[in-house]
């Protein structure tokens, strides 16, 4: 039998091994936690356990929602794909039945289990950035090999707030370093695009400085950051909507060469032009192939041709697209349409012009078009709309555990959404959880949780985590990942010492 000594240095050496996986490795994560709860089952001291675990309330509202979802099978139809939601969640009881029940980590190991999460999450960082430079025509979503470019912005953002919490203390050449390495992850968090993820670091930290003492200047620092980016985002938004010259001019009828031109007038704007008039087809084919060994027709790992996104690189520097178009490419430019780039901007060193520009493309064609599959957010709200829907008929006890994919997608091709046979998830955890337990048991959770955030005041910390968890639910299946589920327990076990809440 292992001494409580030896155990106690087990679960830190695995909680380590469990901040290193859980954005670099999904076998080893799943090793970790299952290692996690082994460990606690040989520990033994099962009195102590049982007294700490009727004590957390925390613990209570995370075995409650297990507990709803097991309950949820009595009436799902779809039993097997029920029993993989559970099995997916196994962990979301596992790692706070281990962490609420352990004496919480302090001192040296804390530090250093907040220090192998920070490493880890800089170093894949890298990783990605080296991706991006070096394989051609990476989407954006693979960046990050290990783990959903999404769930990896949210530990991006829990990374900026360690590094925030540890500056104060630090000598002067570890603050420049930590705030080196937070502005690096805020920029990758815009190079990855992760809407969810910029909304959570302009939302999440000002809740939290906001009348901490001895914040003020951080806020403030904070604040000037985020006007900085708001007049960014401004500045990108008018210089994508400043007209060129071409786009002014009455519409010529002719190419240069005599041929006609489409002008399609349907309005659609991408940097400063109309990207569906001044089109010559013949002379786009003909002068492309004399230019490029690409086929004009070939299509492209995205699914599409050559054309289309010939027309938006040359739409985007305000040319004709024609054979006069076509010849004013520089050979760069011809190598980046190659490569599937539909716009210059896109291969822009500032990642907040490329992600302005993309979110404006999306809102222009789906504006004009109507077109949903494709466009990230516009994909979402169609996506809310029909599980709300799922949610407003099945009000009290929801379709069951294993019922909300199928019911989600049988309502889309019912009413001919273009996300028929998609096989995406609602894309919101508090909407997920309401269509697959009701109204009454997702309010029976909410209560939970609520009563278990009544119990003790969280730190600084804690709270930013918790935020940064709540507000990702809104555009995420935040619970339908191991990433998300260890991202929503994983911090648990670098808890500081809390304190109970004063008494009115």
């Amino acid at each position: 039998m292992l001494t409580a000594t030896a155990h106690r240095r087990i679960f830190i050496a695995l909680l380590a091994l469990l901040a290193a996986s859980m954005v670099t490795s999904v076998w080893m994560a799943n090793l970790a936690w299952v290692l996690l709860g082994a460990n606690w089952l040989l520990e033994g001291r099962w009195r102590e356990k049982w007294d700490m675990a009727r004590s957390s309330r925390l613990l209570q509202a995370y075995a409650a929602l297990y507990a709803l979802l097991l309950l949820g099978m009595g009436w799902t139809e779809h039993t097997a794909a029920g029993w993989a939601v559970l099995q997916v969640k196994l962990p979301l009881l596992v790692v706070p039945l281990v962490l609420l029940t352990t004496r919480p980590v302090a001192g040296t190991p804390r530090k250093v289990l907040a220090g192998v999460y920070t490493a880890a999450v800089l170093v894949v960082s890298v990783i990605g950035l080296v991706r991006m430079l070096t394989i051609d025509g990476l989407p954006y979503r693979e960046a990050v090999p290990y783990i959903s470019h999404i769930r990896f912005a949210l530990n991006c953002c829990m990374a900026i707030y360690l590094c925030a919490g540890v500056m104060r203390a630090a000598k002067p050449l570890g603050r420049v370093a930590l705030g080196a390495a937070a502005l690096w992850l805020l920029v990758f968090i815009m190079l990855i695009r992760s809407y969810t993820a910029l909304a959570v670091m302009a939302i999440v930290p000002p809740l939290v400085l906001a009348g901490k003492p001895g914040t003020k200047p951080l806020l403030a620092v904070w604040l000037a950051a985020l006007a900085t980016l708001a007049g960014g985002v401004a500045f990108e938004a008018h210089r994508y909507y400043t007209m060129h010259p071409l786009a002014k001019e009455p519409q010529a009828a002719l190419t240069a060469n005599g041929r006609p031109y489409i002008h399609a007038n349907d309005g659609i704007v991408e940097s400063g032009n109309y990207v569906n008039n001044y089109i010559c087809t013949d002379e786009l084919r003909a002068e492309w192939s004399r230019r490029s060994a690409v086929p004009y027709d070939s299509l492209q790992p995205d699914g599409y041709t050559v054309q289309p996104k010939l027309v938006r690189y040359l739409n985007a520097l305000g040319l004709t697209k024609d054979s006069v178009g076509v010849w004013s490419l520089t050979q760069p430019q011809i190598a980046d349409i190659e490569r599937g780039i539909p716009n210059p901007a896109y291969t822009s060193h500032n990642p907040l012009r490329k992600m302005v520009c993309v979110m404006l493309f999306e809102h222009e064609f789906h504006t004009h078009t109507h077109q949903v599959r494709g466009f990230t957010m516009i994909q979402r709200f169609e996506l809310w709309k029909a599980t709300w829907h799922i949610v407003v008929r099945n009000r009290m006890f929801g379709v069951g555990t294993g019922d909300v994919d199928a019911t989600l997608q049988s309502d889309l091709c019912q009413s001919g959404s273009e996300l028929c046979g998609s096989g995406k998830r609602p894309h919101n955890q508090y909407l997920s959880l309401m269509a697959a337990l009701g109204i009454v048991g997702f309010a029976s959770v909410a209560a939970m949780f609520l009563r278990a955030l009544a119990q003790r005041r969280p730190s600084a910390l804690m709270l930013a985590w918790l935020l940064t968890v709540l507000v990702s639910m809104l555009t995420e299946d935040t619970l339908d990942t191991l990433a998300g589920i260890l991202f929503c327990t994983f911090f648990l076990a670098i808890r500081p010492n809390v304190r109970k809440p004063h008494s009115a």
